[in-house]
């Protein structure tokens, strides 16, 4: 064999014996997935406000560069979901609201996510609750849930007493009416240096009574949510800007409305009202 036939052998069997180990390599125990924990990335410090017909949801999110992931689900049961599977997976049958997995707002804020939900029922308690959902459509486990009722809200100007068509509002319709109206709950008026708000069947026997309780001053509309009164009400009551009060009315709703801002003099004064109206009769819960 020639000296060139020989380097040529040395050489085949060097490259061969390189395929080998790299062959051998090859074949080897596979890698495992990198496995991620259902803890991982979870949802945090839920919070849901609630309006007419919608839910603004919010929570906080705090997950590594590292983990990719698709999105969230959100849930919304009408029976509490947490206790029974929010360290576990949820069952098939149990569906998330939204059928494919929301990537989060626009928001360049990344320490949080946010969405509203919108075409609810008034008058029906939700109970929510968020999952992060993986690259690979696996779930964490559950954020904190709460429970909230949708229920109206909103801001009106109650002119004084028998001076404007917009002198009572009633709290059912949502809308503005007189103050000897049949629908009416409240109407205002001016005395002895204060101002009054009082029931409709103060004017005329045969409309709506309501009763009010004192809240005293508040931060805004949204401060007491749930409420436990032992005290009497009463048909009428002093009123002073940046104070909430409690209605309760004819039908046995409540309504809660807060004093924004009191302008004007004589016939000319106006009150502007923040109110929350609970369509559920007897509860006492914004």
């Amino acid at each position: 064999m020639s000296k060139t036939n020989r380097t040529n052998c040395h050489i085949n069997l060097l490259i061969a014996a390189v395929l080998i180990i790299f062959i051998a390599i090859g074949c080897g125990p596979p890698k495992k997935a990198l496995k991620i924990s259902p803890t991982a990335c979870a949802p945090s410090n839920l919070t849901v406000r609630p309006n007419s017909r919608q839910l603004f949801i919010k929570w906080d999110t705090e997950c590594p560069d590292s983990i990719l992931l698709s999105g969230y689900y959100i849930y919304l049961s009408e029976k509490p979901l947490y206790e029974k599977y929010g360290m576990g997976k949820p069952p098939r049958k149990i569906k998330p609201f939204n059928e494919a997995v929301y990537p989060g707002d626009t928001d360049e804020e990344d320490r949080f996510e946010t969405i509203t939900i919108e075409n609810l029922d008034n008058g029906t308690e939700y109970f929510v609750s968020v999952r992060t959902v993986y690259a690979d459509q696996s779930v964490s486990v559950s954020s904190n849930e709460v429970g909230v009722i949708c229920r109206p809200e909103g801001i009106f100007d109650l002119a004084y007493r028998y001076s404007d068509l917009n002198d009572g509002f009633s709290f059912a319709e949502g809308t503005s009416t007189r103050a000897d109206g049949e629908k009416n709950d409240l109407y205002f008026y001016h005395q002895g240096g204060f101002d009054f708000i009082a029931s409709p069947q103060r004017l005329n026997g045969f409309i709506r009574k309501s009763k009010f309780y004192s809240l005293g001053k508040s931060e805004n509309i949204y401060q007491y949510p749930d409420l436990e009164l032992d005290i009497p009400p009463v048909e009428k009551m002093p009123v002073k800007e940046g104070e909430s009060y409690l209605i309760k009315t004819a039908d046995g709703n409540y309504a809660k409305i807060r004093v924004e801002k009191i302008s004007g003099e004589g016939k000319q004064r106006v009150l502007t009202l923040s109110y929350i109206y609970q369509t559920v009769p007897g509860l006492m819960r914004f």
